[in-house]
């Protein structure tokens, strides 16, 4: 079977001078998901090496240098879907925890499908997975942008400016990937810090199976990214996968998806990243970029924004 591998860091309005660093990240996870695949290993094991990676990143919004609540804090969410088996573990809320993939990843065959805040934590000890500080997980350039959102609260002008800024300057969005193994198994896997500010205790669509990402074995897998409520209200990963159901090709499911996102939600902003079991590639996005790469044995490795 033709083993492949596609990764996303995320469709939002990313700098000119935050491109170079997005890239970086994209291709050196493309490289650490490749290396697993190469050697036989799994797609679970491919797409929690990728997502670990960017997780570690602190260019991108998850785990290390994710953005901060209104409360001042990080709180993480990730999931894995295997498309064999239709297992998933998800996690939410997580506040202590570098990796949160590698909760989601213990939670996929562990005593439930979704484990969220101090429930989710705690299970992690268990398991034997580090914790952290919340503090660790902090970045200086995320902690001034919270400072300055804060500052902003009494002017409705300044607030708007400041989330404007922390959108432009520290990124809203999601990590992900899809792997194809030897065995031709499929698997799909994600990470975020959220939208910046967000009410304590916000989930988006990342950790939601439909929503943030699918995976069915028969026909493909989907990950999405962008503005998680919208993506939630349409289902946008399902939606995806059933157009590959109904016999699209990837590059088609994922442009119909994402034409689905934009006419169904105003302001409905993301993209969607999908791969089938043949090893073929789809990807669009609405947003002025995506930070993407991905490999197959039929194609070299590619990487934009």
């Amino acid at each position: 079977m033709p083993i492949a591998l596609i990764i996303h860091g995320g469709a939002w309005n990313i700098p000119d001078e935050q491109v170079d660093a997005h890239v970086a990240g994209c291709r050196a996870a493309l490289a650490q998901g490749w290396g697993v695949l190469a050697a036989g290993g799994s797609a679970i094991d491919a797409c929690e090496a990728a997502v670990r990676l960017l997780e570690d990143d602190p260019t991108f919004d998850a785990g290390t240098g994710s953005v901060l609540t209104s409360a001042g804090v990080v709180e993480l969410d990730a999931a894995i879907m295997d498309g064999s088996t239709l297992h998933y573990g998800a996690v939410a809320n997580v506040r202590c925890l570098r990796n949160p993939i590698t909760l989601a990843r213990h939670v996929l065959v562990g005593p439930a499908t979704f484990l969220a805040g101090e429930g989710a934590e705690q299970f992690a000890a268990a398991q034997g997975l580090p914790l952290c500080a919340n503090s660790d997980l902090i970045v200086p350039r995320e902690r001034l942008l919270w400072e300055h959102w804060k500052a902003s609260q009494a002017t409705p002008e300044g607030e708007s400016h400041h989330k404007s800024e922390a959108q432009a300057v520290g990124g809203h969005d999601t990590v992900g990937a899809i792997a194809l193994d030897q065995t031709g198994r499929l698997a799909v896997a994600n990470s975020t810090g959220g939208t910046p500010f967000k009410h304590p205790g916000r989930i988006g669509d990342t950790p939601l199976i439909g929503c943030g990402l699918y995976a069915d074995g028969r026909v493909g897998g989907a990950v999405c990214t962008g503005w998680g409520e919208a993506i939630t209200r349409v289902a946008l990963a399902r939606r995806a996968v059933e157009l590959l159901e109904r016999g699209l090709p990837p590059q088609s499911a994922a442009e119909i998806a994402i034409r689905t996102l934009g006419r169904a939600v105003p302001g409905g902003n993301g993209g969607c990243i999908i791969l089938n079991p043949q090893g073929r590639i789809g990807l669009a996005w609405n947003t002025r970029r995506m930070a993407y790469a991905y490999q197959s044995e039929r194609t070299e490795a590619v990487w934009g924004c």
